[in-house]
Order: C-alpha cells, then sequence, then structure tokens
C-alpha cells in the first residue's frame, strides 16, 4: 500500500514542469512595487486631509493653494540656475513676494520664480500700468486707469476679468476675495467685492471723494477704504469701515488735511491705516491708536501674512538717519532702533527683518538686535526677508544673501567680475 501511494503521488504531478523559482517570489516583486505606491498615496491623503482641516479652522488654505502646492513639487523635480536670477529684458515694474516665491511683473507679462529660480508661471498682459498686490501665495495684477484685471496663484492664472470701469487701486483678500476701487459714473468713485468665485457681494458708490486704498478682512465679511476728498479749498482724508450686511459705512475717521494712502486688515477686524504722518490701528468705532508721527515721517512699511508690520521713520524729517520700529498685529511696538543710513526697503518674515539701504543690507531679529550685514550694489531697489534667506531686487537682477552673520558677494556675480577682469587681461 505504501508502494501504490507513492506510484500515485508522482503521477498526480506528471507533466507540470518543475520550477525552479521560490515560492512567493513573484507576489514579493509585485508587493515591492505596490508597497511603495501605497505609502505614497497613504502620504498624500493624509496631507489633503490635515490641509483641508486647516482651512476648515483658519480659513486661509484653498483648493488652488492645495494645488499650487502639490504642482510645486512636481515642478521642484526640475530646478532652475539658481540665484543671481538675471532679467532677460529692462528692469521689471516691480517684483514682491508671492508665498515664500516672486511674483515679477513686467511690461507686457508677469511671471512667478521658485526658490530655484525656476518659472513656474508665466502669464502676457496688455496693461498700459500694471500694479499688483498679494496676499496668502495669491495676487491681483490690474491695470491702473484700464478696466481688466487677473487673479493669479503661484502655477496658473486663475481667471481674468474686464469691468465697465476704470480701476484706480485693487487688493486681495486672504479668502481669495477682490477688492477694487473704480471711477464712478454717478459718483465720484466706488467700491465694488468681489468673492472668489467672482460674484459680487458689495457695491458701493462714493459720492464726492476718491477711493486711493482698499483692503478686506481675512474672512471675506469686511472692507476699508482710504478716500481724499477737497473742500474749500483743502484737502481731506477718512477711513470708512464696511459690513457687508449694511449698505452704507458702519464707521468712519476722520485724518483732517493727514493723507491716509494704505490701509489694511492686520487682526481680524482690526485695521491699520498709514501715510506719511499717519500710522493708527483701529478696532471698532471707538478703538483708534495713533502712533506719534509729529516730529518723524514714515519713510517705507512692509506688512507680512503673519500681520507683523515693519516701519522705517525718518528722524526729524531726514533722508540719512531712520527709526526702525516693528509692531505686532495688535499694535503693540516690538522694538525700535536707529538706522544711520537712508532706508530704501524694509522686509520681514519667520521672525527675521531685512532693511535695505543705499549700499548695505541689514538683517536684525524681532527684538530689534543686528544679526547680520552685507555690503550689496549700489542700484538696490527693495529686499525681501525669507526667514534665512534674504533676497534683494536691483535694476538687473535678484540676488540672494544669507541673512545670518556677514555675506559675501553671490558666487555667480563674483565669477562674472572675474571673467571681465580677465577678458580686459
Amino acid at each position: 500500500m505504501k508502494e501504490e501511494n507513492k506510484k500515485t503521488s508522482v503521477s498526480g504531478n506528471k507533466g507540470k514542469k518543475k520550477s525552479n523559482k521560490r515560492p512567493g517570489k513573484k507576489n514579493a516583486s509585485v508587493s515591492a512595487i505596490i508597497t511603495p505606491l501605497a505609502k505614497i498615496i497613504l502620504i498624500v491623503a493624509v496631507i489633503l486631509i490635515l490641509l483641508f482641516i486647516a482651512a476648515d479652522r483658519f480659513g486661509n488654505i484653498s483648493f488652488s493653494s492645495v494645488g499650487d502646492y502639490f504642482g510645486g513639487l512636481v515642478s521642484g523635480m526640475e530646478n532652475g540656475g539658481g540665484y543671481p536670477y538675471y532679467f532677460e529684458s529692462n528692469t521689471p515694474e516691480n517684483v514682491m513676494k508671492i508665498g515664500n516665491d516672486f511674483l515679477v511683473v513686467e511690461k507686457d507679462k508677469v511671471f512667478v520664480l521658485d526658490s530655484t529660480a525656476k518659472k513656474i508661471l508665466e502669464s502676457e498682459h496688455a496693461y498700459a500700468v500694471p500694479l499688483a498686490q498679494s496676499k496668502n501665495s495669491r495676487a491681483v495684477i490690474f491695470d491702473a486707469g484700464g478696466d481688466s484685471y487677473k487673479v493669479v496663484s503661484k502655477t496658473k492664472v486663475l481667471y481674468e476679468k474686464k469691468l465697465d470701469s476704470r480701476i484706480i487701486t485693487a487688493s486681495l483678500g486672504k479668502d481669495g476675495s477682490v477688492a477694487l476701487g473704480v471711477r464712478g459714473t454717478s459718483a465720484m468713485s466706488r467700491l465694488l467685492v468681489f468673492n472668489k468665485n467672482q460674484k459680487t457681494v458689495f457695491d458701493w458708490q462714493c459720492a464726492k471723494e476718491n477711493i486711493i486704498s482698499t483692503a478686506v478682512s481675512d474672512n471675506g465679511k469686511y472692507a476699508a477704504v482710504s478716500i481724499v476728498g477737497a473742500e474749500n479749498g483743502e484737502l481731506y482724508s477718512k477711513v470708512l469701515f464696511f459690513d457687508f450686511d449694511y449698505s452704507e459705512p458702519l464707521y468712519e475717521y476722520d485724518f483732517g488735511e493727514k493723507i491716509v494712502s494704505r490701509v489694511s486688515f492686520v487682526n481680524g477686524g482690526k485695521i491699520m491705516a498709514s501715510g506719511e504722518k499717519v500710522l493708527s490701528f483701529i478696532k471698532g468705532e471707538k478703538n483708534k491708536d495713533d502712533i506719534d508721527l509729529s516730529l518723524n515721517t514714515l519713510s517705507r512699511i512692509y506688512t507680512n501674512d503673519d500681520n507683523t508690520t515693519i516701519v522705517a521713520l525718518s528722524k526729524y524729517g531726514s533722508s540719512s538717519v531712520k527709526i526702525l520700529k516693528g509692531y505686532s498685529k495688535n499694535g503693540k511696538e516690538l522694538f525700535s532702533t536707529e538706522i544711520n543710513s537712508n532706508v530704501r526697503s524694509v522686509s520681514c518674515s519667520g521672525g527675521y527683518i531685512s532693511v535695505l539701504t543705499d549700499r548695505q543690507l541689514l538683517c536684525y531679529n524681532k527684538r530689534g538686535k543686528n544679526v547680520g550685514s552685507s555690503d550689496v550694489p549700489n542700484d538696490g531697489i527693495s529686499c525681501f526677508n525669507s526667514g534665512s534667506s534674504t533676497y534683494v531686487f536691483t535694476t538687473g537682477a535678484l540676488e540672494k544673501y544669507k541673512s545670518f552673520g556677514n555675506n559675501e558677494k553671490p558666487k555667480s556675480t563674483e565669477k562674472t567680475q572675474t571673467e571681465k577682469t580677465k577678458a580686459e587681461k
């Protein structure tokens, strides 16, 4: 019986080719491919969940910013040439931060440079006077005196719009709302507010004053404008606050002959009003804190996305002595220090402040302590702090420096100068 069982066993395997492969090897190879892919999918899913939880709680993340994030991951596989970035044509009209990247506005186009100086967006325009304002990784580019504007993220044009009125000024809210001051037909000027879906949420006629600055609150429910008018041959300036549930301003502040050239929301419903002789933090109808500028004039101002504000004041009106001050989103003074030089630009990010003078780049922490300096070209226009790095916009390039310690000139700049020296020899 034992032999029969043995033969039957052999007979049952007859005709089958003996395999040299180890059992489970095929499944192992498939698993080796699927497992990393599953991990990537899981990671992406977790990131999306976290992003939208943050969006729900803080209201400052949108589908477009999430798209920019993943678009940046894909585009990041191919880097640019690094900084300095040399402009191909004439000096741009303007350069500004858009998130942690840079929006470059030229006469016929706009483009965005990432951290490697790679173009991740390029869009043409036909604006006669192109101006821009950025907020929360988006920007609105508009034709001052024209009738068109567009809203872009860091990687794409979100939409373009043409109005039936001439644009005076425009601003962007964190939620994607756009507030425009335009020329009126039956009134001197007009405030128009569109939400991120391009629907009109507010329309107000300003009978006899010109709107010169607009702002939208983070939640897209309020707006503020600064207006300028004339009476008996004298100019006057006011700041108006709007709640979109009401057709007229909820309250107004009269600044007399001190012109408010800029308004912005810095902490929920708190407004910061600024001008050459004005720096005020306004909350509600009766809460207004004025910074004393009786002896000084406001020379430069910059507000970061976290609502920290840095200002340079001309001491006693002097162009060569500046007072550098920092303010929290609540209007509390963080520090004050003097700089014995003309200040061309100020910037802040990640707890650090950058100051561009005629020949130097100076960096400070939020206590006003100097933590870095560098000699820079004398054609510097503006600076942009990005934590450990600071960028300087010159007439021909966007250059990168360390925010800490003493900087050497960018390597590519040194190489160019060396090559020029060799060529002269």
